[in-house]
């Protein structure tokens, strides 16, 4: 692991480069965990940098394998996860879902939290779009909720919309 150098693994074009400063950082702070800290800080801006979170999953698996291998104790864990939140928002990459999630949990479980909101957010969309169109084929409001799975209230609402 130490065959290359910091400088080398921080230049490469490479995602495993960053996984093997991760281990190099790893090994360098066993007993510091204040360093442990800024060394993860540092590889989670070039890991935003080099594979930005939004394109593709490159970027997520490297935050959640350097937010294992630097594991922090609960208030460095805790800090680590406000200043991350901070940054990315002084970038603008929209994380308004973290405010939602106030549990002391590594920052790659809080990505993958994000990502799966996201996907149960797409999911009620099509949902209701289906009932929609349910709704404007006449179908019964019973048929709708057992085929949209959506709640009464829910179904009601929306029907309410496509009236005239």
């Amino acid at each position: 692991m130490n065959d290359f150098s910091e400088s080398e693994l921080l230049h490469s074009n490479n995602p495993f480069a960053l996984a093997l400063l991760a281990g190099q950082y790893h090994a360098q702070t066993r007993t510091d965990v204040e360093m442990r800290y800024i060394y993860k800080i540092k590889l989670t801006e070039l890991i935003r940098k080099k594979y930005p979170l939004d394109k593709g999953d490159t970027g997520i698996n490297l935050l959640k394998f350097v937010d294992t291998i630097l594991y922090l104790p609960e208030d460095l864990r805790e800090k680590y996860i406000q200043e991350v939140f901070q940054i990315f928002v002084k970038e603008g990459i929209d994380l308004t879902k973290a405010e939602k999630t106030k549990e002391v949990i590594t920052f790659g479980e809080l990505l993958e939290r994000w990502k799966e909101e996201g996907r149960e957010e797409g999911q009620l969309i099509e949902k209701q779009n289906i009932a929609r169109k349910m709704a404007m084929e006449g179908m019964k409001f019973e048929t709708i909720i057992s085929f949209t799975g959506l709640s009464e209230g829910e179904v009601k609402r929306l029907m309410q919309e496509n009236q005239p």
